[in-house]
């Protein structure tokens, strides 16, 4: 038990005689291919593990990484053990940067363990070997999986410090401003709440959800808000107001105690979301110093983060990418600083055209990429041709008085629950592609739908 798990593992190599690990050996080269099939069958089943894998990964890197796992587990010998223990790390990392729950590995393990034992039933004949043979099957399988799940442990230590640095920085680079912003507009969905009282028309209440400020805090401001009291008590009130909102409006009828309760809860969601702006008035911010849009650190857990917002609730997202035309020939025309302040005006101009629940990318040297929560392909198209007609109407006035006509590129798509972030993006590239093809200053929208694996 003082052994490190390397020198167990050597320890229960030397320790099992040849003729047991040579059971193992011949069951593992007959029924490999078998436990791998059957370790993906698994997890393609668990729909939290199928959403973040694709066939070709599995086939061309996945299966042939898990195979090598299995044959090199019961084929090296005690000599070669730190060789073993980097690849049931390689293994555990790619399972890990895919995100699949630790606990549908174990069970996928599970299965893997339960055919390979099926194999030793089946070909050994004596008792005692064949129950030798499944300790050490099931001891080396520990220790694989010790390995494995420290690459587990690793990229979940990264993923938290990337949420919460990302939690810090979702808001934007005035928080001040974006504190006044929501406040106001909270304030304009409780107008139109007791207006609707007022005129006695139940159908119309808005729910908070279904409000700006209820896009905003649920695609943001619950980000940013995260492990604070606060954040829960305004996820409660939220939804209990809701809950009471869509009663009403089903069964049309107010009932004479919800005109204080509504005031009552919209005095104390004011002052929560009041105190929680106050503590984060003074964090510091994380974007592109040049635009102040986001820069490309977040773009991973923003797209996760809507994934699983939209597999969740069933709603839809679009991803845009926008491309500055010939933005080459305006920095050797003009030079670079003209070239900064087209992509400052590009950035505003997009800013203007977007809600405030919505997220903008600076994708590369003069790419933009936005995702546009809770929108179907067609509203943002409608959105994405909003800014490319803005961008396209409004030449950039210089401190010189020169114009620059500056225009755009884009291609779009949208989640489907079909597909992953590396798909997601690659899609909106090739309409990108597209859009460049026919002549630029266009949007391209790709409706393609990837198999579903």
């Amino acid at each position: 038990m003082t052994l490190s798990p390397l020198d167990q593992m050597k320890e229960t190599i030397n320790e099992t005689p040849i003729h047991i690990r040579e059971i193992l050996r011949n069951v593992v080269t007959t029924s490999g291919q078998t436990c791998v099939s059957l370790f993906y069958s698994a997890l393609f089943q668990h729909e939290r593990a199928a959403i973040f894998l694709e066939k070709e990964t599995v086939e061309v890197k996945m299966r042939p990484q898990l195979l090598a796992w299995i044959q090199s587990l019961f084929f090296t010998d005690a000599d070669h053990v730190e060789e073993l223990s980097e690849l049931q790390c390689r293994i555990g990392t790619i399972h890990a940067q895919l995100e699949i729950p630790t606990d549908i590995v174990v069970y996928g393990l599970y299965i893997i363990k339960q055919a390979l034992i099926d194999g030793i039933k089946a070909s050994t004949p004596d008792k005692d070997d064949t129950i030798a043979a499944i300790i050490y099957l099931s001891t080396m399988m520990d220790f694989a999986f010790k390995f494995m799940i420290k690459a587990y442990d690793i990229n979940f230590r990264k993923k938290v410090e990337s949420d919460e640095a990302f939690r810090l920085v979702s808001l934007g680079h005035n928080i001040s401003y974006e504190k006044e912003t929501q406040i106001s507009t909270f304030s304009g969905w409780s107008t139109q709440a007791f207006y609707c009282l007022c005129k006695d028309h139940p159908e119309d209440l808005p729910t908070i959800a279904e409000s700006e400020f209820g896009l905003w805090l649920t695609h943001k401001g619950m980000s940013l808000f995260k492990g604070t009291h606060e954040a829960n008590q305004i996820q409660n009130k939220v939804r209990e107001l809701d809950t009471k909102i869509a009663a009403i409006r089903k069964t049309g009828l107010i009932p004479p105690e919800f005109p204080t309760e509504l005031h009552k809860a919209i005095t104390s969601l004011t002052f929560l979301i009041g105190r929680v702006f106050r503590h984060l008035e003074e964090v510091e911010n994380g974007r592109d110093p040049l635009t102040k849009v986001f820069n490309r650190r977040f773009l991973d857990v923003v797209i996760q983060n809507e994934i699983t917002f939209a597999l969740t609730h069933e709603k839809p997202f679009s991803l845009v990418i926008l491309d500055i035309d010939h933005f080459k020939k305006i920095n050797d025309q003009f030079g670079h600083l003209v070239g900064d302040e087209v992509l400052c005006f590009v950035a505003e101009i997009i800013a203007a055209n977007v809600r405030a629940n919505d997220f903008i990318f600076r994708y590369g040297g003069e790419e933009f990429l936005i995702v546009l929560t809770e929108i179907p392909l067609e509203d943002g198209l409608i959105c994405a041709e909003r800014i490319r007609t803005a961008l396209a109407e409004h030449p950039l006035t210089l401190s010189s008085s020169d114009q620059v006509q500056v225009t755009l590129s884009g291609g779009i798509t949208t989640f489907a629950g079909e597909t992953n972030a590396r798909l997601l993006i690659h899609q909106a590239d090739e309409a990108l592609y597209k859009a460049k093809s026919n002549g630029r200053n266009c949007i391209v929208a790709t409706h393609h739908t990837p198999e579903k694996v």
